[in-house]
């Protein structure tokens, strides 16, 4: 028996059906990947605004990542100032330890410990580079002859004044950008830390060496007892070492302020980057209960397509016999 369906109302419900697959195709992907659309098409009205957070999105996670690893520096700088601190407290208070016991034995011993100390902690590195040396990272921050004891107290010149005939840093301090307006200036030389404390050493040293007198009658090996000259100068040093100790305090405490200035930023640039990336999934993501209810009327409706498209094809002239 011939059918009495037409070939266009054939043609109109296929289309249909082709468009309710689609339809559940696509509900299917939102579903699947949570983004609301595979191309701009889809969010046309949103695409500058998009690329606009995504663009800033992308420079606040690159900054979080360098600030990371600029972190460690200032970090390693407490470590190390702390340590000379520890140093410069320990001398002055062996020498008062002398004085009080009128007795320098085994006190030019613990000169040279210390001194020994103080090179290796200005001589510290950070991924192979030497943080203490401004941009000269692959050199050390103390001249090679001065590295020992009898290097620095060959030295006849004040330290302080004379500043390289010890040290080989330059000038340069290291830097970072913390976020598009923000620039920290962190970096610490060896000369600022560390000239006092070295002029301390050269002074002890060459006192006890018997080199240099600093205005005394007499110098030469602390002895026990002690003589009124060896007594006099080292009480005459302990300002000079209060003073090491607070100049220390002062550059530890600069530093503690980078640090926290650094801490401030990546708080705020997380914040930033939680703003943004909240920002960006508004205009991106699918709503899922939005896309599960379209989804649940797309396949009804998909199914009763294919319904009508079956149904017309079995059609003919006896259902209406």
């Amino acid at each position: 028996m011939t059918r009495i369906a037409t070939f266009g109302q054939s043609q109109m419900l296929l289309q249909h059906v082709l468009q309710n697959e689609m339809r559940v195709f696509e509900g299917e992907r939102k579903l699947s990947s949570g983004i609301e659309s595979r191309d701009c098409k889809g969010m046309a009205r949103d695409v500058t605004t998009l690329s606009s957070a995504k663009s800033l999105l992308a420079g606040v996670r690159g900054y979080i990542k360098d600030n990371n690893e600029v972190s460690r520096r200032p970090e390693l700088y407490d470590l190390d100032l702390a340590a000379l601190r520890d140093i410069a407290q320990g001398l002055r208070d062996d020498t008062l330890s002398a004085i009080n016991g009128n007795t320098g034995v085994a006190y030019r011993n613990k000169i040279d410990g210390y001194f020994d100390t103080t090179v290796s902690l200005l001589e510290a590195k950070n991924n192979g580079r030497f943080i203490f040396s401004g941009s000269r990272t692959d050199t050390s921050p103390v001249v090679t002859t001065v590295q020992t004891s009898a290097g620095l107290s060959a030295l006849t010149l004040d330290i302080t004044t004379n500043k390289t005939t010890v040290f080989t840093n330059n000038a340069i301090k290291q830097q970072a950008q913390l976020d598009s307006a923000l620039t920290l200036t962190f970096g610490t030389l060896a000369e600022d830390v560390a000239d006092k404390l070295m002029e301390g050493f050269r002074r002890l040293m060459r006192f006890d060496n018997g080199t240099e007198n600093f205005t005394f009658t007499t110098s030469g090996p602390f002895s026990a007892p002690m003589t009124e000259d060896q007594r006099e100068f080292l009480m005459s040093e302990i300002n000079r070492l209060n003073s090491i100790i607070d100049d220390l305090d002062a550059v530890r405490s600069t530093n503690g302020v980078n640090m926290r200035t650094l801490e401030d930023a990546q708080n705020r640039l997380e914040r930033d980057k939680f703003f943004m990336i909240k920002f960006t999934a508004d205009i991106e993501d699918a709503d899922m209960g939005i896309a599960i209810s379209r989804l649940a009327q797309d396949e009804a409706a998909l199914e009763a397509s294919f319904r009508m498209l079956a149904q017309l094809s079995r059609l003919t002239l006896m259902d209406f016999l």
